[in-house]
Parts: structure tokens; C-alpha cells; sequence
């Protein structure tokens, strides 16, 4: 049965995980949203692709971001709590830690599931389509992908260049067109004053169409050449055939990795999993963590719980080598990181319990 209590710390821990989660998220999204679009204006992805791979890339972000956003938010409620006095009444009416465990509980499992199906099918999901729709990008000329205004555009490996000095935002139409392409050692240069892209219906091919323009064919440093004006003219892209998308192991599946022989790929498994696990021991430090004497306010022990989320991505990457590298077995993998964090949170418990108030209390008589 959840009580009045318990009803009360999940809603003030969610108010404050949504808020974290909102704020990490953004600045993720800003770092991402940059780099995306320094690839925009240098060609190297077209501008179709921008909003949709952030969209992916916030969906990869998302159970990386749970996990400290829910420790900082706990953080943050229990801290406010000890601040505001609440924890003072809630202990002399019989509330104590271990009760207020039960609250955490019913707030962590939902959470602790949303991470684990994100981490282990969504997050790979999301990263192997990523690749598949930069790998297409960037490995198919056919669809004049990235052009940028005033800049010369390279496909086919340098034989075909594209230059425009305008593009309509609503139509994409080109203004001032120049191409150059090489075919069979033949060059040829085209000028047109408009330009647009077509697909034919039948054949599936994609044309540059270009509109009164000139066309110069001929070798490079011969007197021999050709010159043409024409009204309309198609230049049909060709594109990259068998084009096979770049999947890293980040977008594996976790059978793939599972019964893969490489140990890099076993450790990325734990990886994943470890997200889940780094939830749950951050629940458990919690609460011992964020004990403040009254006024002191929220964000006393703000700092070293930073510093503790940061020492553990730190042993948690160290542990991924020393798999990897055979320095530990196998079977230790990253678990021992996350058994020494839930070791040290039952240490900082262990004050509350009441064999620990008896002997204390013990050696104190026995002292005096």
C-alpha cells in the first residue's frame, strides 16, 4: 500500500529528476546540435538529416543522463528535507532511513526499467540507425547531399564538383550553377543560371536539371574542345552502389555481443548493463549522502556527491580496460565497481542500525 509518504518523496523526486534530466539533456543537445552543424556547413551531411539525428542522438544520451540525474535528484529532495526540518518530524513520528528506503524503492523500479529497455534495445537501435543514415549520406553522390551555397561541393571522389551560388529555402532551387565532371578521363564543364534536382518516376535515376547554361567538353591543355548552349540540360548522378553502413559496437545487439569472441564486444555488454546497476547504487548512497544539518541548505553535500559520480565513471572506465586488456578476469568484468559503491553506502547506513547503537553505546560505558 503506498502511504502518504511515500506518495510524497515520489513526486518531489520526479519534479526534480524531470528538471535535471531536462537540463543535462539540453546541454548535450547543445554540444551535438554544434558538431552537427559544423558537418552541415562544410558538406559532409545534408541539412535533411540535422533534426533527425539529434533526435537519435538524444535517445543514445538518454539512459547515460538517468542515472546521476536521479542521484542529484535524490540528492536534492533529502537535502531540502533535512533543511526544511521535514526529516526531523518524520523521524520523531517513527520514520527513520530504512522506512524512507521503501519510498525510494517504488520511485527507483520504474525508472531502473525505463533504463534497462532503453540501455539494452533502444539506445543500439537508435545508434545503428544513426550510422545507417550517415553511411547512406555520405556514401550515395545520388543524393547531392550537403550542398552548401557558396562553396564548391565534392562527390564521386573529386569527379563531379558542384558549385552554387544561391538555394531556394522553399523550392530548392539553384541559382548560378557550375559543375564540373570527369568521365572516362573526359572533362566537361557546365554553367547554367538555374538549376534543380529530378527523379524519374520510371527508372528511379536522379538528374541535376540544369537551365540555360553553356557546356564545355574537351581534355585539359588541348585545343580541341566543345562548346554548347542549351536551354535544359540533365546531367544524371550516379551514385555508390553496395553501399554498407559503418556498425560499430555500440549498435549491436545484445545476442551479438553476448556470443561474440571478442572481449570488447562482452565488455560493452556489461556496459550497458552497468547503467542499470550504477542506478540502483546511487539509490542506495543516496539518502546517507544527502544528510545536512538544518539551514544548511540543499546542496551541501552536492560536491561530493560529484565528486563520487565522477570517481565512479572513472574506476568504471578503468575497469572496462583492465577487462579488455586481461589485467582482471573475465568474470569481474565492471561489477566490482558497483559491489565496492553498495559495500561503502551499507557502511554509511550501518550508524542507523541498532546493533551498531548498542555496541557503540557499550564501548562508550566500557571507556568511561
Amino acid at each position: 500500500m503506498i502511504t502518504l509518504i511515500d506518495r510524497y518523496l515520489m513526486r518531489e523526486v520526479f519534479k526534480a529528476l524531470l528538471a535535471i534530466l531536462l537540463v543535462l539533456a539540453l546541454i548535450m543537445l547543445g554540444n551535438s546540435f554544434i558538431k552537427l552543424l559544423k558537418e552541415v556547413a562544410s558538406g559532409d551531411l545534408s541539412s535533411h538529416l540535422l533534426f533527425q539525428l539529434l533526435g537519435l542522438q538524444l535517445v543514445v544520451y538518454i539512459p547515460r543522463l538517468i542515472p546521476p540525474a536521479f542521484f542529484f535528484a535524490v540528492l536534492y529532495v533529502i537535502g531540502r528535507m533535512y533543511r526544511d526540518s521535514e526529516m526531523v518530524a518524520l523521524a520523531s513520528c517513527g520514520v527513520g532511513d530504512f522506512r524512507l528506503y521503501r519510498s525510494l524503492i517504488l520511485v527507483v523500479t520504474p525508472i531502473a526499467l525505463l533504463t534497462g529497455w532503453l540501455s539494452l534495445y533502444v539506445q543500439p537501435w537508435a545508434s545503428r540507425l544513426s550510422a545507417e543514415l550517415i553511411s547512406a549520406q555520405r556514401g550515395q553522390a545520388t543524393e547531392l547531399a550537403g550542398i552548401s551555397a557558396g562553396r564548391f561541393n565534392e562527390y564521386s571522389r573529386g569527379d563531379l564538383v558542384l558549385y552554387v551560388e544561391s538555394i531556394s529555402s522553399e523550392q530548392r532551387r539553384m541559382r548560378k550553377v557550375f559543375v564540373q565532371q570527369r568521365r572516362e578521363g573526359v572533362l566537361s564543364l557546365v554553367t547554367a543560371q538555374r538549376g534543380y534536382q529530378y527523379i524519374d518516376e520510371e527508372s528511379g535515376e536522379r538528374y541535376l536539371v540544369l537551365e540555360d547554361g553553356l557546356r564545355y567538353e574537351g581534355s585539359p591543355g588541348d585545343a580541341d574542345y566543345r562548346v554548347s548552349e542549351f536551354e535544359r540540360y540533365g546531367l544524371r548522378i550516379k551514385g555508390s552502389d553496395g553501399v554498407v553502413a559503418k556498425i560499430n559496437r555500440k549498435s549491436l545487439s545484445n545476442h551479438a555481443l553476448l556470443t561474440s569472441n571478442s572481449i570488447r564486444d562482452r565488455a560493452e555488454f556489461q556496459v550497458r548493463v552497468a547503467q542499470i546497476l550504477g542506478l540502483l547504487v546511487f539509490a542506495l548512497l543516496s539518502l546517507p549522502l544527502g544528510r545536512s544539518m538544518p539551514r544548511q541548505g540543499p546542496f551541501g553535500r552536492l560536491l561530493l556527491a560529484f565528486i563520487l559520480y565522477t570517481l565512479y565513471l572513472s574506476l568504471q572506465g578503468v575497469a572496462e580496460n583492465w577487462m579488455v586488456n586481461g589485467t582482471t578476469a573475465e568474470w569481474m568484468g565492471i561489477w566490482w565497481v558497483h559491489l565496492t559503491l553498495a559495500l561503502i553506502g551499507l557502511l554509511l547506513l550501518l550508524p542507523d542500525t541498532l546493533i551498531y547503537r548498542r555496541v557503540h553505546r557499550k564501548l562508550l560505558r566500557g571507556m568511561a
